[in-house]
């Protein structure tokens, strides 16, 4: 698995297990790593910045900490993301934002056997 790779599914487990300050170290390591364009990496990195700040306010008004986790609505999540890429999200910043979100929509999809969740 290539370092920023393995760096941001390490991060979605921090996430996912309230590590929070190792998540912040992890998120300074990924923005020093090439991620596709500025532009995109920008959108990336802001979604990221995103999820751990609402994961760590625990704000019930938030996606992250409102939104079922179970696996029939991940795959519904991921379908209308997908969805947004194909209608034409055009500039660099979004299509790198949504690709973070459905790489965390992945990444707890695939999580979902796994006793530590």
């Amino acid at each position: 698995m290539p370092k920023t790779r393995g760096d941001i599914q390490r991060f979605f487990d921090c996430l996912l297990e309230r590590r929070f300050s190792e998540a912040d170290r992890l998120l300074e390591s990924i923005r020093g790593e090439r991620l596709g364009g500025e532009e995109f990496k920008a959108g990336y990195l802001k979604a990221l910045e995103g999820m751990l700040l609402s994961s760590r306010s625990g704000d019930e008004r938030d996606f992250l900490n409102r939104a079922s986790f179970k696996p029939q609505d991940l795959r519904r999540y991921g379908r209308e993301l997908g969805r947004m890429m194909r209608r034409g999200v055009k500039p660099p910043f979004d299509k790198g934002f949504l690709s973070a979100w459905m790489d965390f929509i992945s990444h707890r999809l695939g999580s979902q056997g796994s006793p530590k969740r």
